[in-house]
């Protein structure tokens, strides 16, 4: 008792409880999120004004058609840019405001409940699930590539792994099976590695079916 009077009580505050979550806020991976959304919300813009502009007017050209193979207009007109109903750029700009605005919130220092942070996560996945599909369908069936589209996916993938570390932080997950083995991804870096790689395949996937 002697001993532990005497250390000071803002040491004894600061120390790390074994096995505890990591202690930083994490603003940089809630710096990628925004910025990310950002740029996202910039692509999906410029696909609408893009939608719109071919819609009133079928004959123009647009700045990023510039062959056969990388060409908006062939994209934005095939039946897979609306295959929820309205353009796959209007849900999209709404679903990287929504990012975003977690983004903005977590580098201006709050703290997210851990049900949010699951919710921006979960919308994440199916965001990047959705766009492969659709790059998918643009290299195999559409057979032209839309300049902006990579952007799109090249944002969704940052924002879903800064996210899978911001839920790692916050121990979304809990202390099962799927909570110990982001943790064990995290640790080893392999989260990102897997990002990565799923950005990696895409690009291969495209570049084999647009050159075939």
């Amino acid at each position: 008792m002697a001993v532990a009077s005497r250390i000071p009580e803002s040491e004894r505050a600061v120390a790390p409880e074994p096995g505890a979550p990591p202690t930083s806020d994490g603003r940089g991976w809630w710096a990628a999120v925004l910025v990310s959304g950002l740029a996202g919300v910039a692509f999906t813009g410029i696909q609408i004004v893009e939608k719109i502009t071919i819609s009133g007017q079928p004959s123009t050209v647009l700045s990023c058609d510039i062959n056969s193979v990388v060409s908006c207009t062939s994209v934005l007109t095939a039946w897979q840019s609306s295959v929820l109903g309205p353009p796959n750029s209007l849900v999209g700009a709404v679903m990287f405001a929504l990012l975003a605005s977690g983004g903005l919130a977590g580098v201006l220092g709050s703290r997210a409940s851990r049900s949010y942070l699951l919710t921006l996560w979960g919308l994440a996945v199916f965001f990047l699930g959705f766009a492969s599909w659709f790059m998918y369908q643009t290299a195999f069936r559409i057979g032209a590539l839309c300049i902006w589209c990579t952007g799109i996916v090249t944002a969704v993938v940052v924002i879903s792994a800064a996210l899978t570390r911001l839920n790692h932080r916050q121990s979304t997950l809990g202390d099962g099976r799927a909570g110990r083995g982001v943790a064990l991804m995290v640790h080893s870096k392999g989260d990102l590695i897997v990002w990565a790689g799923w950005w990696v395949v895409l690009a291969a996937l495209v570049w084999a079916g647009l050159s075939g």
